[in-house]
């Protein structure tokens, strides 16, 4: 009997569950009944589709990993290799993707369709032909890789809803979240391996040369553009469900997908106003998208520097391109962007908490953490970040100079028992605060916070002018972060933490004109209406 070759089965199954895929309804996500006519084809197809359907949406996680294992047994009749078992893998990891961007090319289609006819016809695009006049569609895109991103989008939509007022029936606005319709491995390797990272020296290293080999005008290769955009894919489905006027993103990995939307059609990148909100203090070439994003919001003047250099340093890269393949073609999209110097949006809330510091009216602040407005003391917040926070606590409880300590524990509220048993000496008090959810109002009554120097956190900082004492910054982003108070002068930084008492005697002693002093050099980043810079640019565009 003539042997099959290796590579036979496993294509065959790739057209297969392709086929399968192609013929299914858009919206229908675990079919039972498909129309082949002979029985044992159609409960075999049923079978693949089914599991990887299921796989495609993430509604079964294991759905990929049993369709691989279905794959494996039937290929090993004809070869039982470790090549053949790894082949059948891709083959069934491109068919998701295929089916993936299949239908995410369908949804887009209709759109631009729909936008081309109406066009043609004059007549305004709605979802809701009862309405006289447009709504205004607002989708908010952000990938919850640390909490900035999502802290960042959330302040945006509540500006939005805020400035709305009378007409929020008129503003639409949806937020989604990548990682929610990421696949389990790209969630794992942006979230859980990222974590992991941060909590060891060779960890935290890596990131900062990742971090440095993506900066400096650096372009990604076109491969892991590529492999980015394809965990993104079903975002474009809902994209194009939404039909949005604007999209603002919180995180480069969204925007750098709707910029290849924008690229890849020119009614779309006309119809499409896309906006990409800076969460960091220092610009990096990876959230440059030139000629693609309409409007920068930057944290600070300084950006817009560093960002005028990359899209010129883009625009020469894609000349001498166009020069090397003989052509001589206009960019689709324009080559500059507006650039809008708003700062990192924070919460609406925080705007309030100034008002309130302004006028002194702080003794509600003060209650609700059991401080003493009147009590001499200078208030230090302790959020100990990825820190060990039992070390940090106990540190500071070894300064000399009398302070009112809220040690905030975050997502370390379980060592509540141990630090309840560290004896509090005299001169201190402490309120021990698990996940705060008053963060706003924190702060107005707060005099120095000791913690991690991430964007946001050095955001609400400025507003409100309280100084940071940085424990030990990541390489990366935190660093750079870091790097950006010191030269402001609203920082001190400490990488050995057996400095922090003297760091706070240091600062906090003496009369009180290192913290004057500090606090000044926080307020030159203070951008307090940051979110309503972004939400009224967004209605006025």
């Amino acid at each position: 009997m003539r042997r099959i070759p290796p590579l036979i089965p496993p294509v065959l199954l790739f057209l297969i569950i392709t086929a399968s895929l192609l013929v299914l309804d858009d919206e229908q996500e675990h079919p039972t009944v498909l129309t082949f006519k002979k029985p044992l084809i159609n409960t075999i197809m049923t079978a693949f589709a089914t599991l990887l359907i299921g796989a495609a949406h993430d509604d079964n996680p294991t759905g990929y990993y049993s369709l691989v294992a279905i794959a494996q047994s039937y290929c090993f009749y004809s070869a039982s290799s470790i090549l053949v078992h790894l082949l059948s893998s891709i083959l069934i990891f491109f068919a998701i993707q295929m089916y993936r961007a299949t239908a995410a090319g369908i949804q887009l289609r209709r759109w631009r369709s729909e936008i081309r006819n109406a066009e043609t016809s004059s007549v305004q695009l709605s979802t809701d032909p009862k309405q006289e006049r447009k709504q205004k569609r607002i989708m908010i895109l952000y990938a919850n890789v640390g909490s900035g991103h999502k802290s960042a989008a959330n302040a945006v939509a509540a500006a939005l809803t805020l400035r709305g007022g009378d007409d929020s029936e008129d503003i639409v606005v949806q937020k989604i979240d990548l990682m929610d319709l990421a696949s389990p491995a790209f969630r794992y390797v942006m979230q859980t391996m990222f974590q992991k990272l941060t909590q060891s020296l060779l960890g935290q290293h890596t990131l900062g040369y990742l971090y440095d080999m993506g900066d400096g005008g650096n372009e990604k290769s076109p491969l892991q553009r590529a492999m980015e955009d394809a965990a993104g894919l079903n975002i474009v489905k809902e994209i194009a469900r939404f039909k949005p006027d604007t999209i603002v993103c919180t995180h480069f990995l969204p925007a750098q997908l709707v910029a290849s939307i924008k690229r890849a059609s020119k009614i779309l990148g006309d119809s499409i106003r896309l906006g990409l909100v800076i969460t960091d203090l220092d610009l990096q070439s990876m959230w440059v998208q030139p000629g693609a994003v309409d409007v920068y919001y930057l944290p600070r003047d300084d950006s817009a520097i560093v960002l005028r250099d990359y899209e010129s340093r883009a625009e020469e890269k894609r000349k001498k391109r166009d020069e090397k393949r003989k052509e001589n073609r206009k960019s689709k999209l324009t080559s500059q962007s507006k650039v809008v110097v708003s700062g990192i949006p924070i919460a609406p809330r925080f705007t309030e908490a100034v008002g309130k510091k302004a006028q002194k009216d702080l003794k509600a602040g003060f209650d609700m953490f059991n401080l003493k407005q009147e009590d001499p003391r200078p208030v230090v917040v302790v959020m100990s970040g990825g820190v060990g926070i039992e070390e940090v606590y106990k540190l500071c409880l070894s300064a000399k100079t009398a302070c009112q300590f809220v040690v905030v524990m975050g997502r370390q509220a379980d060592v509540r028992e141990v630090l309840d048993a560290v004896k509090i000496p005299s001169r201190h008090s402490v309120e021990l605060v698990g996940f705060c959810k008053e963060m706003p109002t924190l702060l107005s009554v707060c005099d120095m916070m000791v913690g991690k120097c991430g964007g946001l956190t050095a955001a609400e900082n400025a507003a409100l002018g309280v100084p940071l004492l940085i424990l030990s910054p990541i390489p990366g982003q935190e660093q750079r972060n870091a790097d950006v108070l010191l030269e402001t002068g609203g920082c001190l930084k400490i990488n050995d933490l057996p400095l922090i008492p003297s760091r706070l005697d240091y600062v906090l002693g003496g009369g009180g004109g290192k913290i004057d002093e500090m606090r000044r050099g926080m307020e030159k980043l203070a951008k307090p209406l940051s979110a309503f810079t972004v939400a009224d640019d967004i209605l006025r565009g």
